[in-house]
């Protein structure tokens, strides 16, 4: 078992074979999981950038009453910013979203001549953080989701949810954030489970992994969490 959770550096040797245990444990436990077809991409990169710091019921209320306002991403652009901010208000940091999508879109428009991202279909994961990672509030976590989400190219999405797992199973140290734990995770996946691993993290964090009250006794991977054998294996063996 690795745990490096207090420390600065990560083994690389030892993370890659315990996330690789890791992916096959999940998978013996939870079933296999492989993406199922492409999806509109440009869709998807908005309802992630309207997915920013809020649940996934406030961003699905703010996406239906941005579609049934708006029917064309052109209408979206034109909107003014407190018209369209008040649209998205359930989804919280409305207005900085409004601005971003309102620049996202005028930026697609400029240079693509078209409010579409189907380019991205014909590009892996680094070439579209060459195309868009420049946009505010198009970062890594939004593309990576949008990549394999929408798009099937397997790369691993490390939102809130998947960092704060990665660092309770000692994947990272406390210390990361997001995007260095997606540095230091995405060449650690096996092939072709990104998108397997993401979806089984996330079922996990909701089923037994809570962030205040994890249920340790239902984890069929507490022999490799550093979280389980500091807080809970030490106290019942009486140390």
């Amino acid at each position: 078992m690795i745990d490096i959770t207090n420390n600065s550096e990560i083994d690389e040797k030892a993370l890659t074979a315990k996330v690789d245990r890791l992916v096959r444990k999940f998978e013996h436990e939870k079933g296999a999981l492989s993406f199922k077809s492409p999806a509109d991409p440009m869709a998807g990169l908005v309802n992630t950038l309207l997915s920013h710091n809020t649940t996934d019921k406030n961003r699905d209320r703010a996406y239906a009453s941005l579609i049934e306002k708006y029917p064309t991403w052109e209408e979206v652009h034109k909107a003014p910013v407190e018209e369209l901010a008040g649209i998205i208000r359930v989804a919280g940091l409305n207005r900085q979203k409004a601005e971003r999508l309102k620049g996202l879109l005028g930026y697609l428009k400029d240079t693509q001549g078209a409010y579409s991202v189907d380019f991205l279909r014909e590009m892996n994961f680094d070439q579209a953080v060459d195309a868009l990672g420049h946009l505010k509030g198009i970062g890594f976590k939004t593309l990576a989701v949008v990549m394999c989400f929408n798009l099937g190219v397997d790369v691993f999405p490390v939102d809130t949810h998947v960092h704060r797992l990665s660092k309770r199973l000692g994947l990272v140290p406390e210390k990361y954030d997001a995007v260095k734990t997606f540095k230091a995770l995405r060449p650690r996946i096996p092939a072709e489970k990104s998108y397997q691993f993401h979806l089984h993290l996330i079922q996990y964090g909701r089923e037994i992994c809570h962030a205040r009250k994890p249920e340790c006794g239902k984890c069929f991977v507490k022999d490799e969490c550093p979280y389980y054998l500091k807080h809970i294996a030490l106290n019942t063996s009486g140390v």
